[in-house]
């Protein structure tokens, strides 16, 4: 997948500087409000709790352009649902507001339900992760004897994802089986094992395989095995002629003009019935984080979880940062994190699970944005992570030089920071305005950005203002806290306190 990266064209203008302590009252986003319900300024000190700090970065974050028009969150701890929240509207012309119930498209979220239940048939000894699929489908042309269960769900397969040679019909799929036509006529891309490619297909394939262990059909597989078990009742198939009446509406953004970056509606969506178990389904964060749950309260056994969270390796022994459809990651505290993310028209979806901490957060939207959606997730588990531990803040307005890392490229800007401890913000080139949300955890900040809310650190050490801005995605291989930060910056004078 094509690097989203760092994209900013700022013009150069020096700023003066200034170095006295003052309150800045009136700092505002050159974003700019989407709707008046998102206007509300948070006190540093009036957002220690949980809740109240992920509230105010979300809400901070709708006010954006090219962030969607609703937003769902969800967050569980022990087998128990601890937050649920949503956000904006689910449809902007008659301002239906969204909430925990309002249903999402999982997109390829769909992918880590589908492996859930894969789990479940291989716990049942149904099926088997080493498993050949022509031990199951014969007739499929492109496997012969080489590709088991196990590559198809780490995308080890060779199969295709989305190309020009797929024959897609603009109708509705009434079984896996018809689904196989939009690509069972298509070549292997490699040798099973010797590459990642990563192909909703391959799950398409998967599905078919999963009716012939189970003897069921798809739907009815997931609606027997896992969502009646699980409470899963706001999730299954994305039925566009008929929705029902949970579901959002879906939305793009416009490209040009002066309203860029504003949604708009998609009025004909893809009918996804040729990829159910891809990117098919529909759901709530509630009821991805209930699944996740699942997988620490004793209904899918150990040793098969440890299997699914594995990472898969190349032929040639190279590590691919992907288990059975879990992909591998860290926060920036370098806890262990396994997740899957979901973009397609009218939706972005992620479910995160911190095995360590028993703690998993889920979000969902009703457009394709934003792209850093897994920093976002880790950054609205932080306050649910750990406790409190606030220090003494740097106060004040500072000029900055900053870095920026821009595929491969150092680019040098000024800044300023402003630090008053309620609007605090970082301004590049006197152009772009980030909002910055203190964490209460030491020197964490969360830096509210067109793609997302990225982790953000500040010090003053011997009257020198520095920090860093992350930027990172999955799978991963090592730690983003190990990878170069997207800004990095630092004052240029010592400060006297």
């Amino acid at each position: 997948m094509k690097e989203e990266g760092n994209y900013l064209t700022i013009s150069v203008k020096l700023l003066s500087i200034i170095l006295i302590v003052l309150c800045v009252q009136n700092c505002v986003s050159k974003s700019g409000n989407k709707d008046e319900k998102h206007s509300k300024v948070y006190e540093q000190g009036s957002i220690d709790k949980p809740e109240r700090l992920v509230i105010a970065m979300v809400e901070e974050l709708m006010k954006l352009r090219d962030i969607p028009p609703g937003m769902s969150v969800a967050v569980g701890l022990k087998n128990e649902i601890i937050f649920s929240e949503g956000y904006g509207y689910s449809n902007l012309e008659t301002k239906k507001p969204v909430t925990p119930k309002t249903q999402f498209r999982a997109a390829s979220v769909s992918k880590i339900i589908t492996a859930t239940a894969l789990a479940k048939l291989v716990e049942d000894e149904k099926l088997n992760f080493n498993d050949l699929v022509n031990k199951y489908i014969p007739t499929y042309p492109q496997t012969k004897d080489s590709v088991t269960i196990k590559q198809l769900s780490g995308h080890l397969s060779g199969i295709p994802h989305y190309s020009g040679n797929d024959k897609i019909e603009n109708r509705h799929y009434a079984t896996v089986e018809d689904a196989l036509g939009v690509f069972s006529h298509t070549q292997l891309l490699h040798k099973p094992g010797d590459k990642y490619k990563y192909s909703t297909h391959s799950y398409t394939l998967l599905s078919r395989v999963m009716e012939k262990a189970s003897n069921k059909d798809f739907l009815s597989l997931l609606e027997d095995d896992l969502f009646n078990s699980l409470g899963m009742v706001s999730t299954g198939p994305d039925m566009r002629k008929n929705p029902g009446v949970e579901m959002t509406e879906l939305y793009s953004f416009n490209e040009k003009g002066m309203n860029k970056g504003l949604p708009i509606k998609i009025n004909n969506p893809e009918d996804p019935s040729y990829k159910w178990a891809g990117g098919g389904l529909i759901s709530t964060p509630t009821d991805l984080v209930r699944m996740a749950n699942s997988y620490m309260n004793g209904f899918i056994k150990k040793d098969i979880i440890d299997m699914m969270f594995e990472t898969q390796k190349l032929n040639s022994g190279e590590e691919t940062g992907v288990g059975i459809g879990w992909r591998q990651n860290w926060d920036m505290d370098n806890r262990k994190v396994y997740e899957h993310a979901g973009g397609m028209g009218g939706a972005r979806s992620i479910i995160c699970l911190f095995p360590n901490q028993k703690l998993t957060i889920s979000i969902m939207g009703n457009a394709k944005r934003p792209r850093r959606i897994e920093e976002t997730a880790h950054m609205l588990a932080l306050p649910f992570l750990t406790l409190p531990s606030p220090s003494v803040q740097p106060r004040g307005v500072t000029k900055l030089n900053i870095t920026i890392n821009s595929n491969g490229e150092k680019i040098k800007k000024h800044g300023t920071l402003i630090l008053d401890g309620k609007n605090d913000h970082l301004i590049i080139e006197n152009e772009i305005t980030y909002k910055l949300i203190y964490m209460q955890r030491e020197n964490k900040y969360a830096l509210i950005h067109p793609h997302g809310i990225l982790y953000t650190e500040i010090s003053l050490d011997n009257g020198v203002i520095s920090g860093k801005t992350m930027y990172y995605k999955s799978p991963n291989i090592t730690k983003p806290s190990e990878g170069l930060p997207l800004f990095e910056f630092s004052s240029d004078l010592k400060i006297e306190n």
